[in-house]
């Protein structure tokens, strides 16, 4: 979707003062319509990010994506974290004051800390 509508078109230059005039008024335009696009932009007309590129962070700092991986994290210490760093995948799970819950070892496996209480409710049978 082009954000600019209007071309400036052909100049003459047997005219200067009107060419120079006509120039002006189209930088004025381009200025105009940079200025509203860059101050309405929002997610709504955001369609994709390469966060590869750009590291996004929400307002309160809650939430970022950093290149391949994801952080949540609460005020009390708390995160959620996983993600590829350095051809590595992580994967963990802290709890208040930020004691390590639960992570995956480099091998694959997932190793639950007693910082965690773990609770299975088995249904009816």
């Amino acid at each position: 979707m082009p954000i600019f509508t209007t071309q400036l078109g052909s100049v003459e230059r047997s005219e200067p003062s009107d060419a120079l005039r006509r120039m002006a008024a189209h930088i004025r335009y381009l200025q105009e319509q940079l200025e509203y696009t860059l101050m309405n932009l929002d997610s709504s007309n955001i369609t994709e990010i390469e966060t590869d590129k750009t590291d996004i962070r929400s307002s309160d700092g809650g939430a970022s994506f950093t290149g391949n991986s994801i952080a949540l994290t609460g005020s009390g210490g708390e995160s959620f974290t996983a993600g590829t760093a350095d051809g590595v995948f992580r994967f963990a799970l802290r709890g208040k004051d930020g004691a390590q819950m639960l992570y995956l070892t480099s091998d694959g496996q997932l190793v639950i800390t007693g910082n965690a209480a773990v609770s299975v409710d088995g249904g009816q049978w």
